[in-house]
């Protein structure tokens, strides 16, 4: 045992200390100036993904940007509203620079509360391991040493950090004076080496290579200012920015049918007639978060209402036997509180409680004296439930959820002179696809289904029958489902 005990306490100083204890930071990578097909900025998300930080990708904070309706430049709001959207302790974003033999990059680290700190990096090929080791070092650094910063420096501290400022720009101002005269240098020393036939070659000025220099730096700085915008409204009716949006309205139609069964006793043969009716109808809905609009909702922010109302149009149940038929009276809504949470980068997942009403009445006003043996419904429940978003592609996301129906009330089904009372007990779900047509433009198909089951306890006078003073419950319950499809095209924002 002793030796044991030896050997575990020397493989326990053996181990590396910040194995032991140094979590891992999760840090955002912005898009960069001056990179318009973002592989430096890929090179960069590379250099920091591994042992030390979990990194949220340019891709994804230009669409948190776009959503968030925020500028291209990081300034402090723009800093304080992503690292609270995206949970992230930092944002590194930069700017790319060419000159005739080198690449400079200046990278930015963006904090809370924070100046913005940062350094540059002179590179040839974002391939090599002393660039990803570089970036990676240079950033793990300057966090350990920004971290016991307050996040309101005083006086002598932004004199400190004044002075580091200015010392780094004469240090910037100085490399930049020796790139350029060594710059010159290969360019007089091309320029004497040069035909003799090309003149025009050899007489170029140097202001005139300075000039093209300067107009590939502002054109690259344009390419990427207008990718991320274009990214941005790509992807804000995408299918990350729909799972998360503030408010949705939406309308189109569907088609379902409902068919109403029945639980007998064996041997009875006077078993009631099954319903069955297929129409389309109308449907409108929508969503709306109002804490997500301000500017820090803080837990408040997945607090939302959602609202459903479907119609349908020119139902009617023909009376068997006859050429007779009756109008019905078919439609349902719910309306009630949604709390949305996020999953991972753009998933959600939505708890909602809902007060629910479903009905299925007959106008029997035009029958006279014929008799429709089919009972009037008119449900009311409480309606927990859960739903789930989860993009599939930048414009596609599954949806889907399931409710549990707490029964308030079912209508005349449960009257004497029907079928009487029962214990009922309910399910409704949906899955379907959102696609985002536009920016703010979506399409909604999902399939639905309802459920309602019956109970009955025999005290109904369609239940039971009568002979020689003996009573028997001849219908023991009911299945009442709906099947559908709904379409519908939303305003998103």
């Amino acid at each position: 045992m002793r030796l044991h005990a030896i050997v575990i306490s020397l493989v326990c100083v053996a181990l590396p200390v910040h194995a032991l204890a140094r979590p891992k930071s999760k840090i955002a990578v912005a898009p960069f100036k001056g990179d318009p097909d973002g592989k430096i900025a890929e090179a960069v998300v590379d250099s920091l993904a591994g042992k030390d930080f979990v990194v949220v990708t340019p891709a994804d904070v230009s669409r948190e940007i776009t959503r968030l309706g925020l500028a291209d430049e990081l300034d402090a709001r723009a800093v304080r509203k992503l690292t609270t959207s995206l949970e992230v302790v930092a944002i590194v974003d930069g700017t790319v620079r060419k000159s005739a033999r080198k690449r400079t990059l200046r990278v930015d680290i963006h904090r809370r509360g924070k100046r913005a700190i940062g350094f540059t990096v002179e590179f040839k090929t974002t391939a090599s391991a002393m660039f990803h080791r570089g970036v990676h070092d240079q950033v793990l650094r300057r966090l350990d040493g920004g971290e016991a910063q307050a996040e309101e420096p005083d006086e002598d501290a932004d004199d400190e950090a004044s002075e580091r400022e200015r010392k780094r720009k004469a240090d910037d101002d100085e490399a930049d004076r020796k790139r350029k005269a060594a710059d010159d240098e290969a360019s007089e020393r091309k320029r004497k080496t040069a035909d003799d036939t090309a003149p025009a070659k050899r007489g170029r000025s140097r202001s005139a290579d300075d000039e093209a220099d300067r107009k590939r730096d502002d054109s690259d700085d344009d390419a990427a200012v207008r990718k991320r915008k274009g990214k941005g409204k790509g992807k804000r009716g995408d299918a990350g920015s729909t799972a998360t949006a503030i408010a949705r309205a939406s309308a189109g139609a569907s088609v379902a049918q409902r068919q109403l069964t029945y639980d007998t006793r064996s041997g009875f043969t006077q078993v009631p007639p099954r319903v069955r009716t297929t129409a389309g109808g109308g449907r409108v809905d929508g969503e709306l978060y109002p804490f997500a609009l301000a500017e820090s909702g803080g837990k408040l922010e997945g607090l939302g209402l959602a609202a459903s109302y479907d119609k349908t149009f020119g139902l009617s149940i023909k009376i068997p036997n006859l050429e007779v038929r009756a109008p019905i009276n078919q439609s349902h809504y719910s309306i009630g509180a949604r709390y949305r949470v996020r999953v991972g980068e753009s998933s959600t997942v939505a708890l909602g409680l809902d007060y629910v009403r479903r009905h299925y009445i007959a106008d029997r006003a035009r029958l006279m004296a014929v008799v429709l043996d089919a009972p009037d419904v008119d449900y009311m429940a409480v309606a927990p439930g859960v739903a789930a978003r989860v993009p599939v592609t930048p414009t596609i996301t599954i949806i889907g959820g399931v409710d549990g129906m707490l029964m308030l009330e079912t209508g005349p089904i449960q009257l004497t002179p029907s079928y009487g009372p029962s214990t009922v007990y309910g399910l409704e779900g949906h899955a379907g696809i959102d696609v985002a047509l536009t920016a703010k433009i979506g399409l909604r198909v999902a399939l639905e289904y309802s459920r309602i089951n019956l109970s009955f306890n025999g005290k109904g006078e369609m239940t039971t029958s009568r002979d020689n003073d003996v009573t028997t419950q001849d219908v023991n319950g009911a299945t009442d489902r709906w099947i559908g499809v709904a379409a519908t095209l939303g305003l998103v924002y």
